[in-house]
């Protein structure tokens, strides 16, 4: 018994941590008011980014496990800017956030092929060597509370700061705190960075530690997998990452429910059959008036005739 906890405490870790930060990441956009329907285009674009930098760090700097934390840490930038750049724009034009964000999802798609294969045609040409991360034992446990520590952060930051009580007002009337004085735009742009980061890192490990690897299409669906985590934990940094323990087990043990003799279309599905299924119920559950409560502005354009 002892060993079979092990190995899934192990086997949970990566998976663990790439959608734990991916939907704190959600969570802080969306409590600004902009709908993240592009965390699965800017998911994919992460994980490309990560596995195309770490072979160029590792032709530079020669195999080691400093090239891999640079890529994590270069991707998790690039994300930022992508994502500050996303909310900036769902924030000062006057268009949908639903097409702003589709357009920005498969642009995602796309440039995250053309990154990938970037990545996998230096590869193809130099055989460069990549240390992917191989954290076990203790080192999941650090993870672990590594994790729990950039929730508890994530709290303090939208509910005890200055900055995460402005992204919170944003998200509930644009129009009204920038009658006070507050720059919407600004303020979404920090939303859009700090949320950025927070899902280049979930990408980046997703690469770099649960797969150990880059192919085309690689992320696909898990940015949705995070979404989805993020709503079932009403965007709310603790919540989330206590409900994110009961997905990543779910894809952690995917193959073992494909072994259960149900056709494998079925089974690959059952993880986003669950994530509707979840989503549906908390929709349904009352939280007006309370800290769980959705953004009122949110996916609701803020027009520069309003601002007046």
């Amino acid at each position: 018994m002892s060993e079979v906890l092990n190995w899934f405490t192990v086997a949970l870790a990566p998976a663990y941590a790439a959608y734990t930060l991916a939907a704190l990441g959600n969570a802080v956009i969306e409590r600004s008011g902009v709908l993240n329907i592009a965390i699965d285009g800017f998911f994919v674009l992460s994980s490309a980014f990560a596995y195309t930098y770490a072979i160029l760090l590792s032709q530079v700097l020669g195999s080691g496990p400093l090239a891999t934390y640079i890529a994590i840490a270069l991707t998790a930038l690039t994300t930022a800017v992508f994502y500050s750049l996303f909310t900036t724009l769902n924030t000062a034009l006057p268009v949908s956030q639903g097409a702003v964000g589709l357009s920005f999802m498969f642009a995602g798609y796309g440039l995250g092929a053309v990154v990938g294969n970037i990545g996998r045609l230096v590869f193809s040409i130099q055989r460069v060597r990549v240390d992917y991360l191989g954290v076990t034992g203790w080192g999941s446990a650090v993870a672990y509370v590594l994790l729990v520590a950039v929730a508890i952060l994530t709290h303090l930051l939208l509910y005890r700061l200055r900055l995460g009580v402005l992204i919170r007002a944003v998200g509930e009337d644009p129009r009204v705190v920038s009658q006070v004085g507050v720059n919407v735009t600004h303020t979404r742009f920090l939303a859009g960075l700090i949320g950025g980061l927070a899902v280049g890192l979930g990408g980046a490990l997703f690469t770099l530690w649960r797969i150990g690897g880059w192919s085309q299409g690689q992320g696909l669906n898990h940015g949705w997998l995070a979404y989805a985590i993020s709503i079932a934990g009403w965007r709310y940094p603790l919540l989330v990452a206590l409900v994110s323990v009961f997905f990543s087990s779910l894809y952690v043990l995917l193959p073992h429910i494909q072994r259960l003799g149900l056709p494998i279309e079925i089974s690959m599905a059952v993880p986003y059959i669950v994530s509707v299924a979840v989503m549906v119920l908390v929709s349904l559950a009352p939280r007006r008036g309370s800290i769980l409560a959705e953004p009122r502005a949110l996916g609701r354009e803020y027009f520069r005739e309003e601002r007046a």
